[in-house]
């Protein structure tokens, strides 16, 4: 059986167990903290197969590491930080809570732009430094000095693995926290969705072109409105989740043509315009 094989196996079974876990507010942190263990679990399987394991290639080695092995050390970035996260949160009100994710998210914000050039390098999927990143023999130059990669164990895993399995868990936490924020918000009354006619049939990466444009502009609110109320409104008027806003725009920022539909949008408006329809 090959690596990715068995990967591939732990993974699947790894993903069944956590969907039996339900991150209600009750017990959250004993989910969490469940979760965290179900992943530590995964790796440990996952380490003792790659213990006595001979790679056929660079390629499959560049492979296992740069994608496989980075998902489920993303997994345990997410529900280590999560625990992190939900741990230090203290009762209180709506607002207070708000600030709180909020606060959060913007420390989340600053490591990704800290990190600029290799969130790059994962969002366009590029493959010009995968030896130097992904073969455990290369000697690859620290990209910021840590004093905890010095403590890496390198037989299973290199030290871009790593960053890139914190890149992946940020963005995942990041998505975690905009759905709290929506909640917080109000974006979930089943009353407003059932008496609004109006659905959105197009495309979810375009509604979130579209709150990005809206929220940049300062159109709304002179400017105050700030994203996640921007994106809580949408998701109540037309009754659809944007869970994964900052994964989705993270994807929009590196696309060949990344203001495709508002382009579109201005596009059909000059045309309409033209033919004489709007003095119809």
């Amino acid at each position: 059986m090959t690596i990715q094989e068995y990967s591939r196996q732990i993974s699947s079974k790894l993903e069944h167990d956590l969907s039996i876990l339900t991150l209600d507010a009750e017990n959250r942190l004993i989910q969490v903290e469940s979760a965290f263990y179900l992943v530590d679990h995964a790796l440990d399987e996952l380490k003792r197969f790659l213990a006595t394991y001979e790679f056929e290639s660079e390629e499959e080695e560049i492979e296992f590491f740069k994608n496989q092995m980075s998902e489920f050390l993303k997994e345990s970035v997410f529900y280590s930080e999560l625990f992190m996260i939900e741990s230090s949160k203290t009762p209180g009100s709506s607002k207070e809570l708000k600030r709180f994710y909020e606060t959060e998210r913007a420390a989340m914000r600053k490591f990704l732009k800290e990190n600029q050039n290799l969130y790059n390098y994962l969002l366009l999927k590029k493959e010009n430094q995968d030896k130097v990143f992904f073969l455990r023999s290369a000697q690859a130059p620290i990209y910021k000095p840590n004093l905890f990669w010095h403590t890496l164990d390198t037989r299973y895993c290199t030290v871009y693995t790593l960053y890139f399995a914190r890149i992946k868990g940020t963005i995942a936490l990041m998505d975690y926290i905009h759905e709290q924020l929506r909640e917080l918000n109000g974006a979930g009354d089943p009353d407003w969705k059932k008496s609004n006619p109006l659905n959105w049939t197009g495309k979810k990466v375009d509604l979130v072109e579209l709150i990005y444009a809206l929220k940049v502009s300062g159109v709304l609110n002179h400017g105050r409105a700030d994203l996640t109320q921007i994106a809580g409104f949408f998701e109540k008027f037309f009754g659809v989740s944007l869970s994964d806003l900052y994964r989705t725009f993270s994807e929009i920022t590196v696309r060949k043509n990344r203001t495709a539909f508002v382009e579109f949008l201005r596009d059909r408006l000059e045309y309409y315009i033209e033919k004489g329809e709007a003095l119809n």
